[in-house]
Protein backbone atom coordinates (compact mmCIF):
# COMPACT_ATOMS: atom_id res chain seq x y z
CA UNK A 1 0.00 0.00 0.00
CA UNK A 2 1.36 3.60 -1.09
CA UNK A 3 1.60 5.63 1.99
CA UNK A 4 -0.45 8.50 2.01
CA UNK A 5 2.37 10.99 2.22
CA UNK A 6 4.14 9.77 -1.11
CA UNK A 7 4.18 10.79 -4.51
CA UNK A 8 4.15 8.92 -7.58
CA UNK A 9 3.73 10.46 -10.78
CA UNK A 10 4.94 9.95 -14.62
CA UNK A 11 6.18 13.04 -16.18
CA UNK A 12 6.18 12.68 -20.06
CA UNK A 13 8.58 15.09 -21.77
CA UNK A 14 7.88 15.86 -25.48
CA UNK A 15 10.60 18.40 -25.97
CA UNK A 16 11.75 19.17 -29.89
CA UNK A 17 14.66 16.93 -30.11
CA UNK A 18 13.83 13.88 -27.32
CA UNK A 19 10.87 12.36 -26.07
CA UNK A 20 11.11 11.22 -22.22
CA UNK A 21 9.01 9.91 -19.78
CA UNK A 22 10.06 9.28 -16.18
CA UNK A 23 7.82 7.32 -13.33
CA UNK A 24 8.93 9.79 -9.70
CA UNK A 25 8.47 8.23 -6.44
CA UNK A 26 8.38 11.04 -3.79
CA UNK A 27 7.70 11.80 0.04
CA UNK A 28 9.68 13.49 2.92
CA UNK A 29 11.05 16.03 0.62
CA UNK A 30 13.00 12.95 -0.97
CA UNK A 31 12.54 11.39 -4.34
CA UNK A 32 13.58 9.14 -6.91
CA UNK A 33 13.26 7.38 -10.03
CA UNK A 34 11.59 4.63 -10.37
CA UNK A 35 11.97 4.24 -14.37
CA UNK A 36 12.28 6.06 -17.47
CA UNK A 37 12.35 5.68 -21.31
CA UNK A 38 13.59 8.23 -23.71
CA UNK A 39 13.62 8.11 -27.73
CA UNK A 40 15.21 10.81 -30.19
CA UNK A 41 12.03 11.37 -31.51
CA UNK A 42 12.87 14.59 -33.61
CA UNK A 43 9.54 16.00 -33.39
CA UNK A 44 10.72 19.47 -34.79
CA UNK A 45 12.83 18.40 -37.87
CA UNK A 46 11.84 20.37 -40.32
CA UNK A 47 9.83 22.49 -38.41
CA UNK A 48 11.51 26.15 -39.48
CA UNK A 49 11.08 25.25 -42.99
CA UNK A 50 7.91 24.39 -42.85
CA UNK A 51 6.23 25.83 -40.01
CA UNK A 52 3.94 21.93 -39.45
CA UNK A 53 5.24 18.77 -38.06
CA UNK A 54 6.48 15.98 -40.84
CA UNK A 55 4.35 12.88 -41.17
CA UNK A 56 7.26 10.91 -40.51
CA UNK A 57 8.47 12.87 -37.31
CA UNK A 58 4.39 12.46 -35.91
CA UNK A 59 4.96 8.58 -36.93
CA UNK A 60 7.93 8.04 -34.68
CA UNK A 61 6.43 10.46 -32.11
CA UNK A 62 3.30 8.27 -32.18
CA UNK A 63 4.96 4.79 -31.70
CA UNK A 64 7.36 5.84 -29.37
CA UNK A 65 3.91 7.54 -27.29
CA UNK A 66 2.47 3.63 -27.24
CA UNK A 67 5.53 2.88 -25.31
CA UNK A 68 4.87 5.42 -22.82
CA UNK A 69 1.39 4.68 -22.24
CA UNK A 70 2.27 0.99 -21.91
CA UNK A 71 4.87 1.87 -19.24
CA UNK A 72 2.38 3.49 -17.48
CA UNK A 73 -0.20 0.94 -17.38
CA UNK A 74 2.52 -1.33 -16.01
CA UNK A 75 3.13 0.96 -13.42
CA UNK A 76 -0.65 1.66 -12.60
CA UNK A 77 -0.43 4.72 -13.15
CA UNK A 78 -3.33 6.87 -14.98
CA UNK A 79 -5.46 10.12 -14.54
CA UNK A 80 -3.86 12.70 -12.19
CA UNK A 81 -0.89 10.46 -12.23
CA UNK A 82 0.49 11.24 -15.47
CA UNK A 83 1.37 14.88 -16.48
CA UNK A 84 2.23 14.96 -20.19
CA UNK A 85 3.91 18.62 -21.54
CA UNK A 86 5.08 19.35 -24.79
CA UNK A 87 7.61 22.41 -25.55
CA UNK A 88 9.09 24.69 -28.48
CA UNK A 89 8.33 22.13 -31.62
CA UNK A 90 4.90 21.41 -31.06
CA UNK A 91 3.82 24.85 -29.09
CA UNK A 92 4.99 26.55 -32.62
CA UNK A 93 4.08 24.13 -34.95
CA UNK A 94 0.74 24.77 -36.94
CA UNK A 95 -0.53 21.54 -36.71
CA UNK A 96 0.30 20.94 -33.20
CA UNK A 97 -3.08 20.75 -31.58
CA UNK A 98 -4.03 18.55 -34.07
CA UNK A 99 -1.34 16.13 -33.58
CA UNK A 100 -1.90 16.39 -30.00
CA UNK A 101 -5.34 15.35 -30.67
CA UNK A 102 -3.84 12.21 -32.06
CA UNK A 103 -1.88 11.78 -29.12
CA UNK A 104 -4.93 11.73 -26.69
CA UNK A 105 -7.31 9.51 -29.11
CA UNK A 106 -4.28 6.86 -29.20
CA UNK A 107 -2.78 6.94 -25.85
CA UNK A 108 -5.25 8.60 -23.67
CA UNK A 109 -2.44 11.28 -22.55
CA UNK A 110 -3.81 14.82 -22.26
CA UNK A 111 -0.67 16.79 -22.90
CA UNK A 112 -0.86 20.51 -21.96
CA UNK A 113 1.51 22.50 -24.36
CA UNK A 114 3.93 24.70 -21.91
CA UNK A 115 4.49 28.62 -22.98
CA UNK A 116 7.51 30.10 -22.58
CA UNK A 117 7.51 31.17 -19.28
CA UNK A 118 6.33 27.94 -17.72
CA UNK A 119 9.20 26.34 -19.60
CA UNK A 120 11.47 28.76 -18.26
CA UNK A 121 9.73 28.01 -14.34
CA UNK A 122 10.38 24.60 -14.90
CA UNK A 123 13.84 24.90 -15.92
CA UNK A 124 14.42 27.24 -12.53
CA UNK A 125 12.79 24.80 -10.39
CA UNK A 126 15.22 21.92 -11.40
CA UNK A 127 18.31 24.31 -10.95
CA UNK A 128 17.08 25.83 -7.81
CA UNK A 129 16.11 22.53 -6.13
CA UNK A 130 19.41 20.15 -7.43
CA UNK A 131 22.04 22.49 -6.72
CA UNK A 132 22.77 25.15 -4.23
CA UNK A 133 22.55 27.94 -6.34
CA UNK A 134 21.18 31.04 -5.03
CA UNK A 135 22.21 33.77 -7.06
CA UNK A 136 22.94 33.58 -10.64
CA UNK A 137 21.81 31.84 -13.88
CA UNK A 138 19.78 29.17 -15.50
CA UNK A 139 20.41 27.88 -18.54
CA UNK A 140 17.66 25.40 -20.42
CA UNK A 141 18.68 24.65 -23.95
CA UNK A 142 16.52 22.58 -25.50
CA UNK A 143 16.02 21.30 -29.35
CA UNK A 144 13.88 24.15 -30.28
CA UNK A 145 14.60 27.05 -27.76
CA UNK A 146 16.41 28.40 -25.07
CA UNK A 147 15.65 29.64 -21.57
CA UNK A 148 17.54 31.98 -19.51
CA UNK A 149 16.72 32.76 -15.44
CA UNK A 150 18.03 35.22 -13.38
CA UNK A 151 18.22 34.32 -10.00
CA UNK A 152 18.62 36.27 -6.71
CA UNK A 153 17.76 34.85 -3.43
CA UNK A 154 17.30 31.54 -5.12
CA UNK A 155 14.11 33.23 -6.44
CA UNK A 156 13.43 33.59 -10.10
CA UNK A 157 13.86 37.57 -10.76
CA UNK A 158 13.54 38.02 -14.54
CA UNK A 159 14.12 35.45 -17.61
CA UNK A 160 13.79 35.16 -21.19
CA UNK A 161 13.38 32.33 -23.70
CA UNK A 162 14.42 32.68 -27.39
CA UNK A 163 14.10 30.52 -30.51
CA UNK A 164 17.52 29.16 -30.42
CA UNK A 165 17.51 25.24 -29.82
CA UNK A 166 20.29 22.93 -31.19
CA UNK A 167 18.07 21.35 -33.08
CA UNK A 168 16.54 24.63 -35.17
CA UNK A 169 20.01 26.29 -34.94
CA UNK A 170 21.63 23.07 -36.66
CA UNK A 171 18.97 23.22 -39.46
CA UNK A 172 19.20 27.28 -39.64
CA UNK A 173 22.97 27.29 -39.75
CA UNK A 174 24.85 24.12 -39.96
CA UNK A 175 23.57 22.64 -43.22
CA UNK A 176 25.75 19.86 -44.90
CA UNK A 177 27.58 16.66 -44.28
CA UNK A 178 31.10 18.19 -44.01
CA UNK A 179 32.90 20.32 -41.24
CA UNK A 180 31.33 23.23 -40.25
CA UNK A 181 32.77 25.95 -42.40
CA UNK A 182 33.97 29.05 -40.23
CA UNK A 183 31.86 31.49 -42.14
CA UNK A 184 28.63 29.07 -40.67
CA UNK A 185 29.96 29.39 -37.13
CA UNK A 186 30.75 32.83 -37.41
CA UNK A 187 26.92 33.43 -38.55
CA UNK A 188 25.53 31.10 -35.88
CA UNK A 189 27.57 33.37 -32.82
CA UNK A 190 26.62 36.56 -34.79
CA UNK A 191 22.93 35.22 -34.24
CA UNK A 192 23.38 34.11 -30.74
CA UNK A 193 24.82 37.53 -29.81
CA UNK A 194 22.17 40.03 -31.10
CA UNK A 195 19.28 38.02 -29.82
CA UNK A 196 20.94 38.03 -26.24
CA UNK A 197 21.09 41.57 -26.74
CA UNK A 198 17.58 41.74 -25.53
CA UNK A 199 18.73 40.02 -22.03
CA UNK A 200 20.78 43.15 -20.43
CA UNK A 201 20.30 41.79 -17.17
CA UNK A 202 22.63 38.59 -18.09
CA UNK A 203 25.68 40.59 -17.51
CA UNK A 204 24.73 41.62 -13.98
CA UNK A 205 23.28 38.25 -13.02
CA UNK A 206 26.40 36.95 -11.09
CA UNK A 207 29.16 34.68 -11.81
CA UNK A 208 27.06 31.30 -11.39
CA UNK A 209 25.69 29.49 -14.62
CA UNK A 210 24.11 26.42 -14.10
CA UNK A 211 23.01 24.37 -16.72
CA UNK A 212 20.31 21.66 -17.82
CA UNK A 213 19.47 19.97 -20.92
CA UNK A 214 20.34 17.37 -22.89
CA UNK A 215 22.59 19.21 -24.82
CA UNK A 216 24.26 20.38 -21.46
CA UNK A 217 24.76 16.77 -20.49
CA UNK A 218 26.30 15.42 -23.49
CA UNK A 219 29.10 18.40 -23.52
CA UNK A 220 29.47 17.27 -20.14
CA UNK A 221 30.23 13.95 -20.67
CA UNK A 222 32.50 15.22 -23.86
CA UNK A 223 34.67 17.63 -21.46
CA UNK A 224 34.93 15.05 -18.45
CA UNK A 225 36.57 12.80 -21.20
CA UNK A 226 39.01 15.49 -22.29
CA UNK A 227 39.83 15.99 -19.14
CA UNK A 228 40.60 12.59 -18.41
CA UNK A 229 37.89 11.82 -16.70
CA UNK A 230 36.23 8.18 -16.45
CA UNK A 231 33.00 8.96 -14.12
CA UNK A 232 29.47 8.83 -15.85
CA UNK A 233 28.12 11.26 -13.51
CA UNK A 234 27.77 14.72 -14.49
CA UNK A 235 25.55 16.22 -11.81
CA UNK A 236 27.73 19.20 -10.54
CA UNK A 237 30.13 19.07 -13.16
CA UNK A 238 32.19 22.44 -14.01
CA UNK A 239 32.73 23.02 -17.41
CA UNK A 240 34.76 26.08 -17.99
CA UNK A 241 34.80 28.14 -21.04
CA UNK A 242 38.44 27.30 -22.55
CA UNK A 243 37.60 23.63 -22.62
CA UNK A 244 34.12 24.04 -24.10
CA UNK A 245 36.15 26.18 -27.23
CA UNK A 246 38.22 23.46 -27.48
CA UNK A 247 35.00 20.94 -27.67
CA UNK A 248 33.74 23.32 -30.59
CA UNK A 249 37.29 23.69 -32.67
CA UNK A 250 37.19 19.59 -32.22
CA UNK A 251 33.58 19.18 -33.28
CA UNK A 252 33.68 21.82 -36.05
CA UNK A 253 36.58 19.95 -37.98
CA UNK A 254 34.36 17.24 -37.84
CA UNK A 255 31.32 16.02 -40.20
CA UNK A 256 28.57 15.97 -38.62
CA UNK A 257 27.99 11.82 -39.20
CA UNK A 258 31.22 11.38 -37.41
CA UNK A 259 31.04 14.30 -34.31
CA UNK A 260 30.49 11.15 -32.01
CA UNK A 261 34.13 9.91 -32.67
CA UNK A 262 34.44 12.41 -29.83
CA UNK A 263 34.54 10.60 -26.60
CA UNK A 264 31.34 11.47 -24.59
CA UNK A 265 29.06 12.17 -27.69
CA UNK A 266 26.19 10.07 -28.07
CA UNK A 267 25.25 9.25 -31.85
CA UNK A 268 21.82 10.38 -31.75
CA UNK A 269 23.19 13.97 -30.48
CA UNK A 270 26.52 14.34 -32.85
CA UNK A 271 24.85 16.40 -35.62
CA UNK A 272 23.22 18.82 -33.14
CA UNK A 273 25.83 19.09 -30.70
CA UNK A 274 27.69 21.31 -32.42
CA UNK A 275 24.85 24.00 -32.40
CA UNK A 276 24.17 23.81 -28.93
CA UNK A 277 27.68 24.25 -27.98
CA UNK A 278 27.68 27.62 -30.09
CA UNK A 279 24.79 28.89 -28.02
CA UNK A 280 25.85 27.99 -24.79
CA UNK A 281 29.23 29.73 -25.90
CA UNK A 282 27.12 32.60 -26.87
CA UNK A 283 25.67 32.74 -23.48
CA UNK A 284 28.67 32.70 -21.65
CA UNK A 285 30.30 35.08 -23.53
CA UNK A 286 27.27 37.79 -23.21
CA UNK A 287 27.01 37.02 -19.36
CA UNK A 288 30.82 37.00 -18.71
CA UNK A 289 30.23 33.48 -17.19
CA UNK A 290 34.04 31.62 -16.87
CA UNK A 291 32.16 28.28 -16.16
CA UNK A 292 28.50 26.16 -16.59
CA UNK A 293 27.92 24.13 -14.07
CA UNK A 294 26.02 20.80 -15.16
CA UNK A 295 23.17 19.47 -13.48
CA UNK A 296 21.23 16.31 -13.92
CA UNK A 297 17.85 17.55 -13.26
CA UNK A 298 15.82 19.00 -16.35
CA UNK A 299 11.84 19.84 -16.90
CA UNK A 300 10.77 16.78 -15.79
CA UNK A 301 12.28 17.29 -12.07
CA UNK A 302 10.96 20.59 -12.68
CA UNK A 303 7.58 19.41 -12.74
CA UNK A 304 7.82 17.11 -10.20
CA UNK A 305 9.37 19.73 -7.75
CA UNK A 306 5.98 21.58 -8.51
CA UNK A 307 4.36 19.29 -7.53
CA UNK A 308 6.32 18.76 -4.03
CA UNK A 309 6.19 22.19 -2.99
CA UNK A 310 2.26 21.96 -3.84
CA UNK A 311 2.35 18.90 -1.56
CA UNK A 312 4.31 21.23 1.04
CA UNK A 313 7.10 18.46 0.66
CA UNK A 314 9.86 20.98 -0.64
CA UNK A 315 10.72 24.05 1.53
CA UNK A 316 11.87 26.08 -1.57
CA UNK A 317 9.73 29.22 -2.76
CA UNK A 318 8.17 29.21 -6.18
CA UNK A 319 7.43 32.33 -7.98
CA UNK A 320 6.71 32.93 -11.98
CA UNK A 321 9.89 35.11 -13.62
CA UNK A 322 8.90 37.68 -15.41
CA UNK A 323 9.48 35.98 -18.39
CA UNK A 324 10.53 38.01 -22.01
CA UNK A 325 9.86 36.34 -24.71
CA UNK A 326 12.26 37.11 -27.82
Amino acid sequence: MVPESELRVAVVDLGSNSFRMVVFRAADGSWEREDECSSAVRIGEGLAATGRLGEDAMGRALRTLDTFAELCHRHDLGGDSIDAVATSAIRDAENGDAFLEQVRLRTGFDVRVLSREQEARYGYLAAVNSTTLADGCVLDLGGGSLQLVRVAGRLARESGSWRLGAVRMTERFLTGDGPAKRAQLKALQAHVSRKLERAPWLGGAGPRLVGLGGTVRNLAAAAERAAGLASEEVQGFVIELGALDDLIERLAALPAAERSRVPGIKPARADIVLAGALVIQGVMRAGEFATLEVTGAGLREGILFERQLVCRQLDAVLVSPDARAA
